[in-house]
């Protein structure tokens, strides 16, 4: 089966790693340049990992044992055991793992992955099944099967549910990356989180590498209305808000390059109706932006994507058939995530968070 796959992130990726383990014939359109680098690390959870390491994606990354929530002066408030196996990875080695499990390096011929193609819009015929899908480059693509990886903004799931409510979530996040062996010997295998003694405003520190640490700062844009998106602006804002907390906050807005620091804004939006409508899916983002809070967001893009290969390979069932029930397990799924994904933003957002701040990971 010839399957085109949109968006080459870590869905895009695995949905490619995992439906040519079966035998099918996939190519990637990813509308960035090879060189471009999104996003800067997060945990993964013990099934996402397992996952990766059946289909040959190897990847180190940090394990993490301790969940310490402090107060903005440094105390520890709560402190939980993390699920066991978790590990935080950056997420340029996870990409460049993936890469190499497809076979994508610098000697890639480029037949499995396009660069610079971006999806504009599909083609559909009387009975609502993609014919073609049209490039922004004027490339028309035909395919068996079309999978949609492109994002909590995917052209995609527009086209199957034109209107459906994404708005901006209340909480925004800066996330910024930097090299540094006293952060990262400060951090040890901990996940740590920061909380205003107000709610609704906080800074995490995770480990991603022996040498490098990810710290984001979350917050509430009703109380703090986001900065412009430039480095200056943004390295203003963190300072402001978050500048004069404990050690080593400081230490790392100093060594943070805040050209390279990503505004993130994440959505909120009910888990649409179906993942599917005749031979177009949507795995990761597409199918279910997540909630930063739940730490799911990766993991379960690897869950969709194993479950897709799965489903279509079960023997005896049809294409239709096998991507409803693909639908209709990760969906019962992500509607668990959503919901508690909700539940710890509520809590986060609440006067009295910082008192208590569950752990920031939906299980």
């Amino acid at each position: 089966m010839d399957v085109a796959i949109f968006g080459a992130g870590i869905a895009g990726l695995m949905s490619a790693i995992s439906l040519r383990a079966h035998g099918h014939r996939c190519h990637i359109y990813e509308r960035t340049n090879r060189e471009h680098e999104t996003g800067m690390g997060f945990i993964l959870v013990p099934e996402g990992l397992e996952l990766l390491r059946k289909f040959g994606v190897d990847v180190a990354g940090v394990p993490l044992h301790r969940y310490l929530c402090r107060s903005e002066s440094g105390e520890i408030l709560h402190e939980y055991a993390m699920p066991a196996g978790a590990r935080s990875v950056r997420r340029a080695d996870l990409v460049g793992a993936a890469m190499s499990a497809l076979s994508l390096g610098e000697t890639s011929s480029g037949e499995t992955l396009s660069f610079e193609e971006e999806l504009d819009h599909l083609e559909f015929d009387a009975g609502q099944r993609v014919v073609a899908a049209l490039l922004k480059s004027g490339v028309r693509v035909k395919a068996d099967l079309y999978v949609a990886a492109d994002g909590s903004r995917s052209r995609a799931r527009q086209a199957l549910f034109p209107g459906w409510d994404a708005r901006a979530a209340q909480v925004t996040e800066i996330v910024g990356l930097i090299r540094s062996d006293e952060a990262v010997q400060w951090a040890g295998q901990n996940f740590n989180k920061f909380h205003a003694n107000g709610g609704g405003l906080a800074l995490g520190i995770v480990p991603v590498t022996s040498q490098h640490v990810v710290w984001y700062m979350q917050f509430d844009i009703r109380r703090f209305p986001p900065p412009q998106d430039n480095a200056g602006a943004r390295k203003g804002f963190a300072s402001k808000l978050v500048g004069g907390w404990a050690y080593p906050i400081s230490m790392l807005l100093d060594l943070t390059d805040f050209a390279g620091v990503h505004l993130w804004n994440p959505v909120d939006t009910d888990v649409v109706p179906s993942f599917h409508q005749g031979n177009l899916v949507l795995v990761g983002d597409a199918a279910h932006p997540l909630s930063p809070f739940t730490s799911q967001g990766v993991s379960s893009a690897i869950a969709d994507a194993v479950a897709l290969a799965r489903f279509v390979d079960c023997p005896g069932t049809g294409l239709d058939e096998a991507l409803a029930a693909y639908s209709a397990e990760r969906h019962a799924q992500c509607q668990l995530y959503l919901a508690k994904g909700r539940e710890l933003a509520s809590d986060f957002l609440d006067p009295e968070g910082a008192s208590s701040v569950l752990l920031p990971i939906a299980q």
